[in-house]
């Protein structure tokens, strides 16, 4: 049972709880300022012993960055690039705002505030928020606190990305405006590698026999370690191959012929992978290049009264992935294929990312199933024939 104690202090009358904790040892809440108040905090505490999800307000005396340190320990179970990316955010944005704060204050509402008025992608919320609710989630598994008050608040929404899809013929000429590593351009654009999947590619990766490419790493760059990392554990876990076609292989093996079994096929100076390029760079200035042209058709189409080319959109080494999706489905390949060709964790996958290339097909699927009836009966027949000369067979 808990006792209701009277003290003075310079600052007046005061009162304390003396309680048991649950592993029996004595301990005091202090600093009520009316009994009443004392009296609830007890009646609630006792409450939470009885329940067993007592927590100890001395622990929740931590500080974020106290508590940070054990969740520190449980990321390096991650992959390397999740751990980068989530110190990266830690340090970033998250430890300048929150490190100081006792765990046991930080408040609902102070983290939408935060969330609400953080100012950057939507997607880059997210990843702040996420890390701030792991470090709570350790606060509350470590019992210093009773449930992760970060969970729950309104995120952004993601803004849904907007695929942009070449023709083969506006690939192949995207390819031949850049300077350089023209072949990159049409291997990523033909089977769909992720940019680090390229980048970590050898000599040995290639079977040129069967025109297929073993995806068997990923390189990362980590930030805070300024260096490489090949990933051998794949994104969902799964090594593939990927078909590729003849002509961009020929193109692949000619730049292969001048490295070593294990060398990177493509590789900077000091030997290190090539970093995708981004702003100002070979493949920036071919895009633009080719957006300039386009535009320069479209205005002497307008001009002359002639139906206008359309215009050439911004595109990202990335966005070659989904321009592959687009040339697989208008090659004929299914859904499983492309699943299997891009990397995807299952064909639901497929879908939900590549849903506009896949149109409904319900009446082609009808008109399928009414040829594999018509195989099997006539129904051109009217069903009482049918069954007439039914009946007769019986007798």
């Amino acid at each position: 049972m808990a006792s209701i104690k009277e003290y003075s202090t310079k600052h007046g009358r005061r009162y304390r709880v003396d309680y048991v904790k649950p592993d029996g040892k004595n301990t005091t809440k202090r600093g009520f300022k009316r009994k009443p108040e004392a009296e609830e905090w007890a009646n609630r505490n006792a409450v939470s012993i009885a329940d067993g999800d007592w927590v100890d307000p001395t622990k929740g005396a931590a500080k974020l960055h106290e508590v940070a340190e054990d969740w520190l320990v449980l990321n390096e179970l991650l992959k390397p690039s999740s751990t980068d990316m989530n110190l990266t955010i830690w340090r970033g944005t998250v430890k300048p705002y929150w490190g100081e704060r006792k765990v046991k204050d930080i408040t609902h509402r102070e983290v939408q505030r935060w969330v609400s008025g953080m100012g950057y992608s939507p997607s880059w919320v997210r990843n702040c928020h996420s890390v701030l609710c792991q470090i709570l989630d350790v606060a509350v598994k470590d019992q210093r606190v009773k449930k992760n008050v970060a969970r729950g608040v309104r995120l952004p929404r993601k803004v849904k990305t907007v695929h942009v899809y070449l023709t083969m013929q506006e690939l192949k000429d995207l390819a031949d405006e850049c300077v350089r590593h023209g072949e990159i351009v049409m291997l990523l654009g033909t089977t769909g590698l992720r940019w680090g999947e390229l980048a970590a590619l050898r000599p040995r990766d290639l079977d040129p026999l069967n025109n297929r490419i073993h995806v068997r790493r990923n390189a990362v760059y980590l930030d805070n370690e300024r260096r490489w990392h090949f990933n051998t554990t794949l994104k969902n876990h799964k090594r593939r191959s990927v078909a590729v076609p003849k002509a961009v292989m020929d193109q692949v093996l000619a730049v292969a012929s001048n490295r070593r079994r294990d060398e990177l096929i493509w590789q900077t100076r000091d030997g290190t992978p090539l970093h995708s390029p981004g702003h100002r760079t070979w493949f920036d200035g071919a895009v633009k290049r080719m957006q300039a042209s386009a535009k320069q058709a479209i205005d002497e189409a307008k001009a002359a009264g002639l139906p206008e080319p359309r215009a050439f959109e911004r595109i990202t080494p990335h966005g070659l992935r989904h321009v592959a999706a687009g040339l697989l489905v208008n090659a004929g390949a299914n859904v499983k294929v492309v699943q299997t060709q891009l990397g995807h964790a299952d064909a639901a996958e497929t879908l939900n990312t590549y849903a506009d290339l896949f149109p409904d097909m319900l009446d082609e699927v009808a008109e399928t199933m009414d040829g594999m009836l018509a195989e099997v009966v006539d129904i051109s027949r009217a069903p009482s024939v049918l069954r007439q000369e039914g009946a007769g067979k019986a007798v």
